[in-house]
């Protein structure tokens, strides 16, 4: 399994070939034609072919074609790249111009690679990775405002966009965790499950024991909300493993000695104390929560950056533990793992001895939009195919509307900051329910799932053209 370094130099060197074929879709859809179909699909072999490192063969195996494809990624650098990424913008005349000689290298070069593994690497397989781009979903976290995220769902299953992995934060990963459920979206089964709840069946204020999560002010019973919803066909609650579409959690794993204050103070932040709950004291409670969460996510360097399901050591953790430590958030929200429940117990002990930990909480601390980790996934093998496109989704931006937020959006945007350079295509919704709102009305709801639909429609035309198989090279 590569390591994070060796996947980080992976990614600087292909990723002037995925933006290059990014900017070369933008422009055919956005403006009339000017390269015809078969020039374009052309093209895009050559870019993606140059970008072509490991190939999935029949035998389930891994080729590496990366040595062999060396020369060819340094033609295709010096003829493409400066026609599509120059300072001006697409440079037209000089595609035309370039297209019939590289369609012809890229059959030259595809032949090659076919011929040095003969027997074991079909063409058909190579076609297979330049042609078809696995649509990799990753939804960032911030309560309330994840709601927009299934105007998303909708409109990809309206255009027939089936993702080939998920990955989330928070809220994000408790929408993505329905979303995994089937390979294709129904919205009803989100409606089933909102119609037996309520804030009261999901939160509850008491004190409990705390094992494995920061103990907080309000406990989050998620599994007794929605744990009906996801159960296997033998009737047990699903695993990561066990979903209709691969689904990556992050968590944020604090160290052993890292945290800055005393447990017991998360538990007590939202306490009262005596006083009576006034504007102002409410005011100065939140004040302290946000000050607490902040402390916490400018030291994040120190914790352990956590992702629950994309490896083998943790697909067998129960789906709705990941994302109920993933919803955590420090001194508002505890989640935990208290029942009698042996496998996750084990394997919970085995996490935090592999990674010293004291304790689990809101992912959004170290990784609010899991999408570097989401590509690495991929590129490790998980769904076969390298060749993907990353939708990100975010709601959680700054946003001078949520004065309150504000700064608690800031925070987290610095380490979504961190995750740009591996997203293909980023939506930051910016009509969107209010963190608090977790339980939203119906109409509430529904006025959020219409304003995501709203705000990733014009994103359509490029999404689907850079999602859907184009046709490999002709004869």
């Amino acid at each position: 399994m590569p390591s994070d370094d060796a996947l980080d130099a992976l990614h600087q060197d292909l990723r002037p070939f995925c933006e290059a074929e990014a900017a070369l879709v933008r422009d055919v859809v956005s403006s009339s034609p000017w390269l015809s179909e078969p020039d374009e699909a052309a093209l895009r072999y050559a870019l993606n072919l140059a970008r072509t490192t490991l190939v999935r063969a029949p035998d389930g195996g891994d080729v590496d074609l990366s040595g062999l494809l060396a020369p060819f990624r340094e033609d295709v650098r010096a003829l493409a790249l400066p026609a599509l990424l120059g300072k001006g913008g697409i440079d037209r005349a000089a595609v035309a111009r370039v297209v019939p000689g590289l369609s012809l290298h890229a059959r030259a070069w595809r032949g090659r690679a076919a011929a040095a593994f003969a027997g074991r690497l079909p063409p058909e397989a190579i076609d297979r990775e330049v042609c078809e781009k696995a649509l990799v979903l990753v939804a960032g976290g911030g309560g309330g405002v994840a709601w927009s995220y299934l105007g998303a769902f909708a409109l990809l299953e309206q255009y027939g966009l089936v993702p080939r992995l998920l990955a989330g934060t928070s809220m994000g990963a408790v929408l993505l965790l329905f979303r995994a459920r089937r390979l294709r979206w129904h919205p009803t089964d989100v409606d089933e499950a909102m119609r037996s709840l309520s804030f009261r069946s999901i939160f509850r204020f008491l004190q409990t024991g705390s094992r494995y999560g920061l103990p907080a002010a309000m406990r989050l019973y998620l599994r007794a909300a929605i744990g009906e919803f996801l159960r296997g066909p033998d009737g047990h609650p699903l695993t990561l493993g066990q979903l209709a579409v691969p689904l990556v959690v992050a968590v944020t794993g604090i160290r052993n000695g890292a945290l800055p204050r005393d447990p017991s103070y998360y538990e007590h932040l939202l306490d009262l104390h005596g006083r009576e709950a006034r504007p102002h004291v409410v005011k100065r409670m939140m004040a302290e929560v946000f000050e607490a969460v902040g402390e916490l996510i400018v030291q994040r360097d120190r914790f352990a950056r956590l992702y629950l399901g994309g490896d083998d050591g943790t697909r067998s953790f129960d789906a709705i533990d990941a994302v109920g430590f993933s919803s955590a958030l420090p001194g508002v929200i505890h989640y935990d793992v208290l029942r009698d429940d042996e496998r996750m117990h084990r394997l919970l002990a085995e996490l935090f001895e592999r990674h010293d930990l004291f304790r689990l909480v809101d992912g959004g601390l170290v990784d609010n939009l899991p999408a570097r980790e989401a590509w690495a996934t991929v590129q490790r093998g998980a769904i076969g195919a390298r060749n993907a496109f990353v939708l990100a989704l975010e709601g959680f931006g700054p946003k001078l509307t949520q004065p309150l937020w504000f700064g608690l959006e800031q925070l987290a945007a610095q380490n979504v900051a961190r995750n740009r350079p591996f997203v293909h295509h980023h939506r930051s919704f910016a009509q969107v329910l209010s963190p608090v709102e977790v339980v939203p009305s119906e109409r509430a709801l529904q006025r959020a799932i219409q304003a995501g639909k709203a705000g990733l429609h014009p994103d359509m035309p490029f999404i689907a053209r850079m999602c859907r198989p184009f046709p490999p090279l002709a004869a």
